[in-house]
């Protein structure tokens, strides 16, 4: 076990030695030995630079968290000033919070800061583009209401024009009721005299009643009571000529007083029988009557109609509604465009809660950036395995004091060992660094692939309701002209009763109404040149994030030693003298390995390696360090059957020798440390 003498902790530390002979050279020798002083030294003023520095940083965490979340004013400044006091209180008595808020920027470069970017590209995409895209289709949706809102508005025009004459109609027929009601009742009355003139049993004497009595109809009764009234008056007739011969018979003898001179010469007054040539006419009366064959009917219905229009006349006007489809869930009866507004604010009123979320997400995102901070120092401090694959100066001095020593020394590292080192000098990314890396491109990838998708969505969108919006200008003409003049003479009823009704129709209207759909055009938006750069600014970022991610995870560690120096001098010795035992059973371990891995090798990939080396394709990778060697510089063993393949310098630290090829016996007891493997973290 590798054991140093008791040295303060920060001469021990190269890192801090470096940092502190640059910060000699430009800063005052008060400040210089207050920040590399021990910490004895200045505690008051330590305190209060903490309790500013703590402040300081509240200020900027609290604008990271809140300035998403909503609040009012007086809770956003009770929070501020409370959250700004636990962070003066953590700055000045914590030196865990002091360097957990340090490590938040090269955390901001990691993962957890491309994390952040990528919830600020996708809040950038929901104001941007997404919202541009809403924000169009909700335009052209509008628009599409305003031309069925124009469209209805024109058919309500002309619908107006049919349906004002029949309108008018109704309510000259509504207004007259009670006019109606008085004609109805004189009709009535007058047509009362015809009613008794047809239906009246005179005219006609007793013996003729009983045929009309019989009667089955009314046509076949008026026809009796015409018989019978024709028979009537030619009975009437030859009753009244019988009687004029009387009279004349009496008063010719009255005249003439002789006696038989008055016989003879009033003789002629006796002829009564000549009024019997009357009888003639009742022939006339049964063959020939003045009656038309549907007389009856005729009268029977016009009877009907009279009996009903004497009863009580009054005029109602019904409405039916129909209840017409929804288009879009709109009733396009109403007003399309309100509705439309309507069901938009609705769907906006969601959207504006999906952007509440993504705000808060940022914050959280923000919170995350620090926990993982935290999380850091905590293990740092915890764990003693936790990111100790670095060789650090300090790393370096121990090694040279074994090797002026002439001890078992470390350096230079076998071509083996150096896939778990990292040199925190070196430019180059490690294999352990790079797969990080490749994470973080595949991620930056696969947003911009969204990203470009997204946006050639909304520039197609754009052009297209462009298109609509200049080819789709129309112009509407809709003329009417109506002219009706009718003429009805005459003062009788029925003449009264057609100029109260049709001649409502006698109307004059001109319309013409010209309109175009200008006002309802979709008006498309197109992304604004701040609305790219907000979008790829951030995506270039993480490009250069996922660059620079590497040196500033190393930088966490420098960070992090400034802090915790001792703790620091304690992982560094360890995993020095972690490294030293593995050193020791290097040989027995690449033996287990060797043999192992060939048994993999010959059952799994020995067809594959058969069929590659027939077409000519040979692979060459060296076994011990798994990099790729060329053919020239490979070197393979010699022994029958064993295909393994070295590299010069892993064949040179195995002593020349092929372990994969020795016996089982020969191979030392297997060192098992996985336990106490030291790993990198990302």
């Amino acid at each position: 076990m590798l054991t140093v003498k008791n040295k303060p902790a920060m001469e021990c530390l190269g890192e801090t030695r470096s940092l502190e002979r640059v910060c000699k050279c430009f800063l005052p020798a008060g400040v210089h030995r207050f920040l590399f002083g021990p910490l004895s030294e200045f505690p008051m003023v330590r305190r209060l630079t903490g309790a500013v520095f703590g402040a300081l940083s509240g200020v900027g965490l609290f604008f990271g968290l809140m300035h998403n979340i909503a609040m009012s004013a007086v809770q956003r400044v009770v929070v501020g000033c409370v959250f700004v006091g636990l962070c003066s209180l953590g700055g000045m008595f914590s030196s865990l919070f002091r360097c957990s808020v340090l490590l938040i920027f090269p955390s901001m470069i990691g993962s957890q800061g491309r994390t952040f970017l990528m919830v600020f590209v996708l809040q950038g995409l929901y104001q941007g583009p997404i919202a541009n895209i809403q924000h169009n289709v909700q335009d052209v949706a509008s628009s599409m209401g305003c031309n069925i809102d124009l469209q209805i508005t024109h058919s309500k025009v002309m619908w107006r024009m049919l349906t004002e004459p029949y309108v008018q109609v109704v309510k000259e027929i509504v207004s007259d009721s009670e006019e109606f009601e008085k004609e109805s009742q004189n009709v009535s009355k007058k047509f009362q005299k015809i009613r008794d003139e047809v239906m009246g049993r005179y005219g006609y004497d007793s013996p003729a009643k009983e045929s009309v009595h019989t009667a089955n109809s009314t046509q076949e009764e008026y026809v009796e009571k015409t018989r019978a009234r024709c028979d009537y008056v030619v009975q009437q007739g030859i009753s009244r000529c019988q009687d004029w011969f009387g009279m004349k018979w009496e008063e010719c003898m009255k005249t003439i007083q002789a006696p038989l001179i008055n016989h003879f010469l009033c003789i002629p007054m006796q002829f009564h029988f000549l009024c019997n040539i009357m009888r003639v006419m009742t022939s006339w009366c049964t063959e020939k009557i003045p009656v038309e064959g549907n007389f009856g009917q005729t009268f029977d219905k016009l009877n009907d109609s009279i009996n009903r229009l004497a009863e009580h006349f009054t005029t109602n006007v019904v409405l039916q509604k129909l209840e017409q489809q929804s288009v879009l869930g709109v009733n396009v009866l109403q007003n399309f465009s309100k509705e439309l507004s309507r069901v938009f604010q609705e769907k906006k009123v969601i959207a504006e809660k999906i952007a509440g979320v993504i705000n808060f997400l940022l914050s959280f995102t923000f919170i995350t950036v620090f926990t993982s901070a935290f999380g850091y120092v905590r293990q740092f401090c915890r764990d003693i395995h936790f990111d100790n694959v670095y060789i650090t100066t300090y790393f370096r001095q121990i090694d040279a004091r074994r090797i002026r020593a002439g001890k078992r020394h470390l350096l230079p590292l076998k071509k083996a060992e150096q896939k778990s080192f990292i040199n925190p000098w070196s430019l180059s990314i490690h294999p352990s660094e790079l797969m990080p890396v490749i994470v973080g491109f595949l991620q930056v990838a696969s947003l911009a692939l969204f990203v470009c998708v997204l946006l050639a969505v909304d520039g197609i969108l754009y052009n297209i309701f462009d298109l609509i919006r200049r080819h789709t200008f129309t112009t509407y003409s809709v003329t009417s002209v109506h002219h009706a003049h009718i003429v009805i003479g005459g003062d009788s009823m029925l003449a009264r009763l057609l100029r109260k009704t049709i001649g409502a129709f006698n109307t004059s209207s001109n319309l013409d109404v010209q309109s175009s759909n200008l006002h309802c055009l979709p008006q498309p938006h197109a992304l604004s040149q701040s609305n790219y750069l907000w979008i790829f600014l951030p995506l270039f970022l993480m490009c250069l994030m996922c660059c620079l991610q590497v040196y500033t995870n190393r930088l966490r560690r420098v960070i992090t030693a400034f802090y915790f120096p001792k703790r620091e001098k304690k992982r560094i010795l360890f995993l020095y003298n972690l490294q030293i035992q593995k050193r020791i059973s290097f040989m027995n371990r690449q033996c287990h390995r060797l043999r192992n891995q060939k048994q993999t090798f010959v059952t799994v990939l020995s067809v594959l390696v058969a069929l590659l080396k027939r077409v000519g394709c040979r692979l060459h990778w060296c076994w011990v360090c798994d990099r790729f060697v060329r053919q020239n510089q490979a070197v393979q063993c010699s022994s029958v059957g064993c295909t393994v393949i070295y590299c010069q310098q892993c064949w040179t630290d195995l002593d020349n020798i092929c372990y994969a090829c020795l016996p089982r016996n020969q191979c030392g007891p297997q060192d098992n440390g996985s336990d106490s493997d030291v790993y990198y973290s990302c």
